[in-house]
């Protein structure tokens, strides 16, 4: 998947990719860059040289299959809301344990 945004907030459809197991290509701006680990989960890019990340990607299938793999792990320990939810109880239970 390729997002050639030229401005973005956090870029939804990044992650709803890489949630699919799709090797993604995103612009280095707005929140795009914090959801890419730059060639393992996807690849970010400064405008002109996304046409050679996305030939890499298509020539290589391989590569293609395990950044869509890692990106899903990815998403699935970073951006879930059940990341979110076990963080949140984590710093209830902690503050509950430590008494004064």
């Amino acid at each position: 998947m390729l997002q050639k945004s030229t401005k973005e907030g956090f870029g939804l459809t990044v992650s709803e990719a890489m949630w699919k197991g799709k090797p993604v290509i995103g612009g280095a701006v707005g929140g795009i860059p914090l959801q890419i680990v730059h060639s393992v989960t996807a690849s970010s890019f400064i405008q002109w040289k996304g046409g050679l990340q996305g030939t890499a990607i298509l020539n290589n299938p391989d590569m293609a299959k395990r950044m869509g793999e890692k990106g899903r792990e990815y998403v699935r320990n970073n951006f879930l809301i059940t990341r979110q939810i076990r963080d949140y109880l984590s710093v209830w239970y902690a503050s509950r344990t430590k008494g004064p």
